[in-house]
């Protein structure tokens, strides 16, 4: 798994309270075994313009900025 990471921006992921969530879309498409474990589908929170996000704990390199709520 050494060097694999997730790319997240404001369009796939969000920041609220310091805990990474991206969609769901994103989610179906990490295809690591490692990075996939990382999603936790019973923590998630819904927003208007992104819809359902899950919680991902995972390395991830941020393209652009990622939106933080807190």
């Amino acid at each position: 798994m050494k060097g694999k990471k997730v790319r997240l921006n404001n369009e796939n992921s969000v920041i609220v309270s310091g805990r990474t969530y991206i969609t769901l879309l994103k989610a179906i498409q990490i295809k690591s075994k490692v990075l996939a474990e990382k999603i936790k589908y019973d923590s998630s929170v819904t927003l208007g313009h992104l819809g359902r996000l899950v919680e991902y704990t995972g390395p991830y390199v941020e393209v652009g900025t990622i939106r933080k709520l807190s």
